[in-house]
């Protein structure tokens, strides 16, 4: 079997002339564009979604998170401009509202504890920032003195994430280090081999800094104290590489033994072979070490899938992450990670609960869809999709799309099946030729597909933000998703649909998850983050505790659909990498975001909220952006039900889930959100959760906007709930 490789191009086409093209109302500050690359086409795309976007909005001074270091624009004031450097431990962690309460809210790390920081003489309130080579694991700083300190002055900072080691390359300057916190001792102690200098400082919060030094044969550098928080050069350089970072016990030498080599950049690529596939994340470097690798830390996810040949690269040490537990060291330019894939999970009810009669259903049972099924497709599609929000028509659309693939593959009725799709396809055409209340436009800045609503409305929230790059995983992945419903039906009946739409679809697909530098209409993986193994879903806005996700379950949604669409389109490619997302995403969110009794990486203090909340690159906080309700907080990782959702959530996190928290909650509700727990609830007993949509007093008020009985009935019954 050939494999298949994940990350080729969708399409490198531009979007249809019928997406105005408009610039982003809020562009992004720093950023430089190439010089001869200012047209739309070379105009390299800017990514929106990325742990270092803060750099470039708001007042550029909030934190960018290349955990497990935290760096700023340091604009302050005296000796301490630059570049901020932090790395907080668990220990620093402050927990609320009640400290004492178990299991508290929230917990978050203090930010802007400049521990040490990358600075110079010549730096002062107008110095200035500028960004290039932004990429999806990635961004260069180049930190430039003001005008009356002269030209060709910079400190030039490679920011990528998993990298052991703050880095920066100071040309023309007098390098300046400085700390908050206060040194309590600075000394010189031996390089780890000629041309590297090494120097450690022992801060007032009893942690150990160490500084590497790259000096050519040709400069001479050397350090004095100037006072208990600054360290400066006795004279300027030329071209001098720095390297900090923060050193555990146990973790000296193999600091030495990797001094001197860094990384400019991360490249992500992987093959599939049958239900199995293969990642492999490879760090780019400059400039040479002892070891001949480099540094990196990885998350537990990725110790988690490493191939037996990482064993030996194992350096033996940790520091802490913000929000995702313990960062291991290892020595390597390269990530290997294997994956078991969900090839056998398609579009009909599938479940992982041991011994499930999956796709059984009698009679009565089918009478009792077929029912539902008929009236749910009178209802007005078009009333119920065509929203002033792409998130609420997306989830209407799906809605509609599992019902008329209810019909078609379960019920096995030809006439409703065609009544049916055919309304569907009348009410997802209105988006196809872009007439929706608030058409798309192609933003001209970033590259990407958005909501004109913010353009019309000038509220930046509208639609949740999609117009600034808000959850457009959550908003386009319903798309998808009901697209490959409608593209099988179709095509089984004969019908050119998928062709006929294919460029629009996939024009969504390449917004949220363009897989290859190849196509130079968007960023590459604007959500999905394959550092990460999850999504980020916030956009261009600043936030001091970094990006954040509030939805598991609307992840992989997307991610499904993507798989989905693929195998409907024919794009091999397409569907290997959503099926490498969910098994990565399973992964993850098993790891911190869905918390079972058996999770010894989150936190011990929020384990018993089930799920995370929201969680941010700094914080963990159990809520949500729209509701404190715990059905909210819960329910909104679990939306919607679909045949992926027993692959992430498996019997036992479900089980626990539900007796802890909602059992006794889900009686109380009398809306959408009752309909959702007890949908989720056949993931674990399939045969209550049909018992409550078959009972004769179920209200269809306990239906969410993006649910029907219908689904419901057939997925609860094909899964065992009717046996």
């Amino acid at each position: 079997m050939t494999p298949v490789e994940l990350f080729k191009p969708v399409a490198v086409t531009a979007p249809h002339p019928r997406f105005a093209r408009r610039p982003h109302p809020r562009p992004p500050k720093s950023v430089v564009v190439p010089a001869g690359h200012e047209d739309e086409l070379s105009k390299p795309p800017i990514e929106t979604n990325k742990f270092y976007s803060n750099m470039f909005l708001g007042n550029q001074d909030q934190g960018v998170f290349m955990i497990p270091y935290v760096l700023w624009w340091n604009r302050g004031t005296g000796d301490h401009y630059g570049l901020g450097i932090s790395q907080t431990s668990k220990e620093q962690r402050v927990y609320g509202p009640d400290p004492n309460q178990m299991p508290a809210q929230y917990f978050f790390h203090p930010v802007g504890i400049r521990s040490m920081s990358l600075s110079a003489f010549e730096f002062d309130k107008n110095m200035r920032l500028e960004l290039s080579e932004l990429a999806q694991f990635s961004v260069e700083a180049h930190f430039i003195p003001g005008p009356a300190h002269g030209r060709d002055k910079v400190l030039r900072v490679p920011i990528v994430l998993g990298t052991g080691f703050v880095t920066g390359v100071y040309h023309n300057l007098i390098p300046r280090f400085s700390s908050i916190v206060g040194y309590r001792s600075f000394k010189q102690t031996p390089g780890p081999r000629n041309g590297i200098q090494k120097y450690v400082f022992e801060l007032n919060d009893n942690t150990t800094w160490v500084m590497y030094a790259t000096v050519p044969e040709t400069e001479t550098f050397r350090l004095s104290q100037d006072d208990w928080q600054t360290v400066t050069a006795l004279q300027r350089v030329r071209n001098v590489i720095i390297q900090i970072a923060k050193m555990p016990p146990g973790s000296e030498k193999a600091y030495d033994a990797h001094a001197g080599m860094y990384s400019i950049r991360a490249q992500i690529s992987g093959t599939v072979s049958g239900s199995n596939g293969t990642l492999h994340l490879n760090w780019s470097t400059r400039q040479a070490c002892n070891s001949g690798q480099l540094l990196v830390f990885a998350l537990s996810h990725h110790v988690a899938s490493f191939t037996s040949q990482m064993d030996k690269c194992a350096l033996g040490f940790t520091l802490d992450s913000p929000s995702k537990g313990s960062m291991y060291a290892y020595s390597t330019k390269n990530f290997y990670m294997d994956e078991a894939l969900p090839t056998n999970i398609h579009f009909s009810p599938w479940s992982s609960i041991p011994g499930a009669k999956i796709g059984e259903y009698s009679d009565k049972t089918l009478s009792a869809i077929y029912k539902a099924a008929c009236t749910e497709l009178q209802q007005d599609m078009n009333a119920q999709t065509n929203m002033n929000s792409m998130y609420f028509s997306g989830k209407a659309l799906d809605k509609f799309a599992h019902i008329v693939y209810v019909a078609f593959e379960i019920l096995r009725n030809p006439s409703l099946t065609h009544a049916g799709l055919e309304k569907l396809k009348a009410a997802f055409q209105i988006f196809t030729t872009n007439q929706q209340q608030f058409p798309l436009v192609y933003d001209t800045t970033y590259k990407g597909i958005v909501s004109s609503g913010s353009f019309t409305t000038g509220n930046a929230l509208e639609d949740f933000g999609n117009t600034y790059y808000n959850d457009h995983h959550f908003h386009y992945g319903y798309f998808i998703h009901a697209a490959a419903i409608i593209g099988y039906i179709d095509k089984a009946f004969g019908g050119t649909w998928v062709y006929d739409n294919k460029d629009y679809i996939n024009m969504l697909v390449r917004d949220i998850g363009n897989p290859s530098d190849h196509d130079p209409y968007f960023p590459v993986s604007r959500s999905f983050d394959w550092f990460h193994g999850h999504s980020w879903a916030k956009g261009l806005f600043e936030s001091a505790d970094g990006k954040d996700q509030e939805s598991t379950s609307e992840d992989y949604h997307h991610a499904y659909g993507i798989k989905l669409w693929g195998k409907v389109v024919g794009d091999n490619s397409m569907e290997a990498r959503g099926d490498m997302m969910l098994a990565v995403m399973k992964r993850t969110f098993n790891t911190y975001f869905l918390l079972s009794d058996d999770n010894q990486v989150q936190d011990q203090n929020i384990k018993d909220n089930r799920v995370t909340g929201i969680l941010f690159e700094n914080k963990i906080d159990h809520t949500t952006y729209f509701s404190p309700k715990i059905e909210c907080i819960q329910g909104i990782h679990m939306i919607p039900i679909t045949a992926i959702s027993s692959y992430i959530r498996s019997p036992e996190f479900v089980y626990q889930e539900w007796t802890s928290l909602l059992a006794n909650a889900a009686d109380k509700i009398d809306d959408g959100w009752k309909g959702i727990l007890n949908a989720n609830m056949a993931l674990f007993d399939p045969k209550a959760s049909f018992r409550f949509f078959s009972h004769p007093s179920f209200n269809n008020a306990w239906l969410d906007g993006g649910a029907s009985k219908t689904w419901y009935l057939a997925y609860s019954a094909g899964i065992g709930g009717a046996a």
